[in-house]
């Protein structure tokens, strides 16, 4: 069973290994470089005193690459359309599923060795992948480029997420290819629901999965919608508003419409003390930094359990399906 496997997925390991190679080839020469630069920069500021420029002085030029290392995060997507669909579509497509099972092999065997093989390869190349992401990203994570770890696409391509990701891919298309039995409607469904689940979880669930911090200011002291509102590194989930004595939130902007009758003729320079003296405030809410691996481990149990149910469904169609 196992070297019928390597034969009939040859091919696909293969290019997927040479990609592989490449990336890790590209990933390294320049990650060397990256971290060569950034070790510099900090022998550099610490004799200064201060490493404030980090942000605009390193890796200002890596434009390219970027967008190389965030293509990655289709990766996982690929492995379900072009791993896990044709794995049972294909055989069922073509028929010969029916010769395997008349060979003296069961159905679970059959499944399990096929589908098994499979999730193990997916769980392997986005392991792989992952570590050289993260280990080439340390540098650009350290200063914040060109987004904190936390920012969309660049928590999705980092740690552990990755892993899941590639895993839950395979298992959809696998289960996609028992449910359709044809690949062109099964690819079109994995595609579907792998980017729409992956944009609802990282837009609507992912804010949500702690309990976000909340950071009051004194509207005079900070200089309304100071960048600097909240730790670095952390997530904004809801940008600096303007509260009210009242408990009110009236978002990002001092709009005329709520300022108190007594501070809409004092000038420009004097509304926001003339706000603050009469209780307004402004207040952030956010995920500190710190939770970065916490984010992860959740995100990633969310994906393995989905992955694990449509396993499960992919058991019950093919064992209890007319073949």
């Amino acid at each position: 069973m196992n070297t019928l496997m390597w034969r009939l997925n040859r091919s696909e390991v293969r290019i997927s290994a040479a990609a592989l190679a490449a990336l890790a080839v590209l990933l390294l020469i320049t990650g060397i470089t990256m971290a060569g630069t950034y070790h510099g920069f900090l022998g550099t500021c610490a004799a200064a005193r201060t490493c404030a420029d980090g942000h605009s002085l390193l890796f200002t030029d890596d434009g390219v690459l970027n967008v190389v290392v965030y293509a990655t995060m289709a990766v996982p997507l690929l492995f379900g359309l072009f791993w896990g669909v044709p794995l049972l579509a294909r055989e069922f497509e073509a028929g010969t599923h029916s010769l395997a099972w008349t060979q003296g092999v069961t159905r679970g065997r059959w499944l399990a060795g096929t589908a098994g093989w499979t999730l193990a390869a997916a769980a392997l190349w986005g392991a792989a992948v992952s570590a050289l992401v993260s280990w080439w990203r340390l540098p650009e994570n350290a200063v914040g480029i060109p987004y904190p770890r936390f920012s969309i696409g660049i928590f999705d391509i980092q740690g552990i997420v990755p892993v899941a990701y590639s895993v839950f891919a395979v298992a959809l298309g696998i289960a996609a290819g028992a449910l359709f039995r044809r690949l062109l409607p099964a690819m079109a469904v994995t595609l579907a629901v792998f980017v729409g689940l992956r944009f609802a979880i990282a837009e609507y669930l992912r804010p949500h999965y702690m309990t976000p911090l909340t950071k009051v200011f004194p509207l005079a002291a900070m200089g309304f919608g100071a960048p600097s509102a909240t730790p670095a590194g952390s997530w904004v989930v809801e940008a600096l508003s303007a509260i009210g004595p009242d408990g009110r939130n009236y978002g990002d902007a001092i709009q005329f419409s709520f300022m108190p009758a007594a501070c809409r003729s004092v000038g420009q320079a004097r509304i926001i003390p003339c706000m603050a003296a009469r209780g307004f405030h402004s207040q952030a809410i956010y995920q500190p930094a710190t939770r970065f691996w916490a984010f992860q481990g959740i995100e990633a149990g969310i994906f393995v359990v989905l992955a694990a149910a449509l396993i499960a469904l992919t058991w019950r169609l093919v064992l209890t399906r007319d073949a």
